[in-house]
């Protein structure tokens, strides 16, 4: 395998590996032999005259005549376990969907994320796009499937979750014959840059079964009490000094508020709502209890989730273990904000909940968006390029199958059927949440893409 990477012409550095897969239903550690490679991509593919970089991939290989699933990344490669807190590129969790297939898996960086960079370490984002990535994918896939690694007559599916699935679905747009199916999970697509729908979404009764005006109440009992919101302040000053010695009085207090709605957004997205709803406070509660509620935010109960698995000293020294080089900057998030900022748009705040309790001041601190185009010398396109995809998609006639969690708010951001093309589908998975854990779904729903990919030769 080795010997057949380096002979494809723009292929380098390739280099074989045992690589730390979270995998199956409950995530679990295992090991499979991957290879790691950089393929020498075009800067521009409008001008290759431009020259090239180098694009980090993995390929890991369950047979020459298994269906092959590209993983169109959204951001960097490495690990998606927030519990482990690496992100290298020998701890990738891989889709659900390969395990399932028993597949190949073809892993590839987005471009200006990780150590794929057309422009080195500059703040310049001449070449970030959805269009250069999807021909990122295609020059990767078509040289590949050239190069005959892989069976000529063996099936390719792409997928992704969340920014990752919005990658998958552009790629489907930009090139609907490269794939025989195209599967994105969680891939919302906003109309602007400050897109209040999956804000909105999160509001609505009955997403969380009947808890709802619990939550709405806990936020009305804090959004109406500022000697509360003072206290809770106060403590959180405390506890995290680094982090809020740039805010000060009322700045601190916009602050908090602004952290108690996002991270009640991310526990929505990614935790079950049993883990977190016993944290929800009323009100007449304590300053304590309302800090514990805010600050408990998805990343830190993801770390107490039980199906992330334990992991003994060997297994985490694999997992630390460093293919590449790698500093902090490998892991930087700018690219997302930027590309946010040129064409796709970025999330609002729906205040529904709150809004009659707070000042003009309030709303405006609260209501600003964080995706500024002028922080990083961008021009924002005002909704073109999603309204050209959506377009798009109505017409083709690719094989698209999208998948919403419906206890996750960026569902509020969901392509709508007056979108999909003949051989689109969508659906949605009562207790989904924001990822692709095809485990976790009930037998009708699992059956279902497994049947729709079935009857695609899958």
């Amino acid at each position: 395998m080795i010997a057949a990477l380096q002979a494809i012409d723009k292929v380098t550095d390739v280099k074989a590996y045992k690589q730390a897969v979270f995998s199956g239903q409950r995530l679990r550690y295992v090991k499979k032999t991957a290879y790691f490679f950089n393929y020498k991509q075009d800067i521009d593919h409008n001008n290759p005259s431009k020259g090239w970089f180098k694009q980090q991939c993995v390929l890991s290989v369950a047979g020459k005549e298994r269906p092959t699933v590209l993983h169109s990344e959204g951001y960097s490669l490495g690990s998606s376990n927030p519990a482990m807190n690496f992100n290298r590129l020998d701890s990738i969790r891989e889709p659900q969907l390969v395990e399932l297939l028993n597949a190949n898996c073809l892993y590839v960086e987005h471009r200006y994320f990780g150590w794929s960079l057309p422009e080195g370490w500059t703040n310049r984002w001449n070449y970030l796009s959805a269009k250069q990535q999807s021909d990122d994918l295609h020059t990767i896939v078509t040289t590949i499937k050239q190069s005959g690694i892989i069976s000529t007559s063996s099936k390719w599916l792409s997928t992704g979750g969340s920014k990752g699935g919005e990658t998958t679905a552009y790629y489907a747009y930009h090139y609907p014959k490269d794939m025989d199916a195209y599967v994105p999970f969680a891939a919302p697509f906003l109309f602007s840059l400050s897109d209040t729908r999956p804000s909105t979404y999160m509001q609505q009764e009955g997403i969380i079964g009947d808890n709802m005006p619990k939550v709405k109440a806990a936020f009305r009992a804090f959004f109406s009490n500022k000697q509360l919101q003072q206290e809770t302040a106060a403590l959180l000053e405390r506890n995290n000094p680094k982090v809020t010695n740039e805010y000060s009085g009322d700045e601190l207090r916009y602050y908090l508020m602004k952290i108690m709605y996002d991270y009640h957004f991310d526990k929505m997205s990614l935790v079950p709502y049993n883990m977190w709803m016993p944290l929800v406070p009323k009100e007449g509660d304590s300053a304590e209890k309302f800090y514990q509620y805010i600050m408990a935010n998805s990343e830190t109960l993801l770390q107490t989730v039980e199906s992330y698995g334990n992991y003994d000293g060997e297994q985490l020294s694999r997992i630390r273990k460093r293919l590449t080089r790698a500093t902090t900057k490998a892991v930087r998030f700018d690219p997302y904000y930027v590309q946010s900022a040129k064409e796709l748009g970025y999330l609002g705040t729906d205040l529904t909940w709150v809004e009659d309790l707070l000042t003009p001041e309030e709303i405006a601190a609260l209501s600003a968006s964080s995706c500024n185009p002028a922080t990083y010398g961008v021009t924002y396109d005002g909704g073109t390029f999603i309204r050209q995809f959506l377009a798009g998609m109505k017409q083709s006639d690719c094989h698209i199958f999208f998948v919403y969690g419906m206890q996750d708010p960026w569902t509020g951001g969901r392509i709508s059927e007056e979108y999909i093309g003949k051989n689109s589908l969508i659906h949605f998975i009562t207790n989904g949440l924001h990822n692709d854990f095809i485990y976790n779904w009930n037998e009708y729903d699992r059956n279902l893409l497994l049947n729709w990919l079935k009857d695609r030769g899958f």
